[in-house]
């Protein structure tokens, strides 16, 4: 499994490919603090009454202003636009993720959501289908946050954000944290009825094997370094099928289907010791659609 350091690297090459993709549909507007327009690659949630549009973003403070969500609405479409302000590269710092959102100035409705920069078609997350979570662990609240890290590189429940393609629908990630601290627990549900991730070694228990534990250094070991240390074993969440995937001890998810929504629960803290399969599927049985 790969080490804390190398999973930031990695996930430092990915935010630099997504910038550059950014960069590559970026149209320069006019001047001011936002002269910038960019391409919205990410998944997007329109609010129960339709006036709000939100997504995820990802910037560099030190370096730039926050982006913003500007929209440009006609009586079919309405096209979403993320404005950039001018980056001072001169210094170097960490990135920030955030969901931030836009008021429309009439309910979306049966108009056609577009990204403004390339054109395409973009499928929201109604925020009216988003299940209900009626229990979480102790300290636990949502955030607008993401974490800069959120699982093993390439792991089959791994939250993709930025990357809304590699779902077989609308998609929305909330995330939850303990004060002072990133975010380590994420629920993300699609609008589509799929098998529960693959990728990882079958057991024959119902519940995780024995697995690394943090070190008290604070990191995980583990005597694989390659994802196939991961293995699944098969569950019930409010009756329906699903599996328990385990990495480390830092590192585990449930994922299920209800028949209609295909629901992935997270728990990662490279830190320590991430929530027990037992504390996971009573806040997945807690997960309840509307």
């Amino acid at each position: 499994m790969p080490s804390t350091r190398l999973r930031r690297a990695r996930y430092a090459v990915c935010a630099l490919v997504l910038c550059a993709s950014v960069a590559a549909v970026a149209v320069l507007r006019s001047s001011g603090d936002y002269p910038y327009d960019g391409a919205v690659f990410s998944q997007v949630l329109v609010s129960a009454d339709g006036r709000t549009l939100t997504a995820p973003v990802r910037w560099a403070p030190c370096q730039e202003v926050e982006p913003r969500l500007a929209v440009r609405e006609t009586s079919g479409s309405v096209g979403v636009v993320l404005q950039i302000g001018i980056a001072d590269t001169s210094h170097q710092c960490g990135e920030a993720d955030r969901q931030i959102s836009v008021t429309l100035q009439a309910p979306l409705g049966a108009r056609q959501l577009a990204e403004a920069v390339t054109g395409s078609a973009i499928a929201p997350f109604p925020a009216s289908r988003l299940a209900a979570v009626g229990y979480l662990p102790a300290g636990f609240s949502a955030t607008p946050d993401l974490p800069q890290v959120f699982s093993t590189s390439g792991a089959p429940w791994e939250p993709r954000p930025f990357d809304p393609a590699v779902t077989t629908g609308p998609a929305w990630t909330r995330y939850y944290a303990t004060p002072g601290s990133e975010p380590t627990l994420s629920i993300t549900q699609t609008l589509a009825a799929t098998a529960p991730a693959a990728g990882c070694r079958p057991s024959a228990e119902r519940t995780c094997p024995p697995l690394a534990s943090p070190s008290p250094s604070g990191t995980v070991s583990t005597q694989d370094s390659t994802s196939s240390a991961c293995v699944s074993a098969t569950t019930s969440v409010n009756g329906h099928g699903g599996l328990l995937l385990c990495d480390t001890a830092s590192e585990r998810a449930v994922t299920w289907t209800d028949g209609r929504s295909t629901f992935t629960l997270v728990s990662y803290d490279p830190q320590h010791t991430a929530l027990s399969p037992d504390e996971l599927l009573r806040v997945a049985s807690s997960v309840r659609a509307p």
